[in-house]
């Protein structure tokens, strides 16, 4: 369904590939809100708010908001944070809340896997998600900024933590967002080909159910930046303005709108 109708091909309602090229809305948010809502067992409905809300809401507010927290952290001068460098951390196996909290990862990373392996992609794709909401309420239970001043070492393994699943998080969303995964790898300063592929045999399985093994202490990441921008409500009913009526329909106005353009620069030039 699109919007108060029908999808419709033959009669070109609603928005297709060539479409969303002019949106320039990133691909990855496409790929992301096609996975949520594809009809697995049922029919779905497209409208543009409803993007919005998944782009602003869970993209932006929940994933965006949790790595750029993170990595921002980090990347702040000595003194107000680490100078772009993993600290070293230890002790947590004593650190009750760091523990509680890779017991949770853990148990995701298992039902992710089964997903996965039961080619359930929206049941996959959530638990990922679910994964970046536990980092965001780890560093908010945490309060990593008033530990920095108080508690070094606790904030150090708090940081390291968060980093390792910032890397966890770019490795289950590769399948479903690669641009993503590549944009974070990068600020990570981490090559791509080196990703987690999960496997018991590599130990790569155990790593992910404890974060602050993920990545190294005195690693150098790159430049943070804000992976997601808001999509306002102004843009929301540009957009469905644009793309009502079907695609005749707007090839002709475009048309039209063309012609009237053309004879007006005509008449400036007699």
């Amino acid at each position: 369904m699109y919007e108060a109708g029908k999808f419709s091909k033959s009669k070109g309602t609603g928005i297709f590939g060539n479409d969303v090229q002019d949106t320039n809305i990133p691909v990855e948010v496409w790929r992301y809100y096609l996975l949520t809502n594809r009809p697995e067992v049922s029919d779905t409905l497209f409208t543009w708010t409803d993007l919005q809300a998944k782009l602003n809401t869970e993209l932006l507010n929940n994933l965006g908001n949790f790595i750029n927290r993170v990595l921002s952290f980090i990347a702040k001068p000595q003194g107000l944070g680490y100078g772009s460098i993993i600290p070293d951390a230890s002790g947590a196996e004593s650190h009750s809340l760091t523990k509680r909290f890779a017991e949770r990862i853990g148990i995701c990373v298992d039902q992710y896997i089964e997903a996965m392996e039961k080619v359930k992609l929206k049941q996959a794709l959530k638990i990922a998600m679910s994964i970046s909401s536990e980092g965001n309420a780890y560093l908010q239970e945490s309060q990593f900024w008033k530990l920095y001043k108080q508690d070094q070492a606790s904030c150090s393994l708090v940081v390291k933590t968060s980093a390792g699943l910032v890397y966890l998080l770019a490795c289950l969303l590769e399948p479903f967002m690669p641009s993503f995964s590549l944009k974070v790898l990068k600020e990570l300063n981490l090559p791509p080909e080196n990703q987690f592929s999960l496997r018991v045999e590599n130990g790569d399985l155990e790593k992910a159910k404890k974060p602050w093994e993920i990545l190294p202490a005195g690693h150098k990441i790159g430049t943070p930046d804000p992976l997601f921008k808001e999509l306002k409500d102004e843009e929301v009913e540009a957009f469905r303005k644009r793309f009502s009526g079907s695609q005749a329909e707007r090839v002709a106005k475009g048309e039209a709108e063309a012609r009237k353009l053309a004879e007006q620069l005509e008449q400036t030039k007699v």
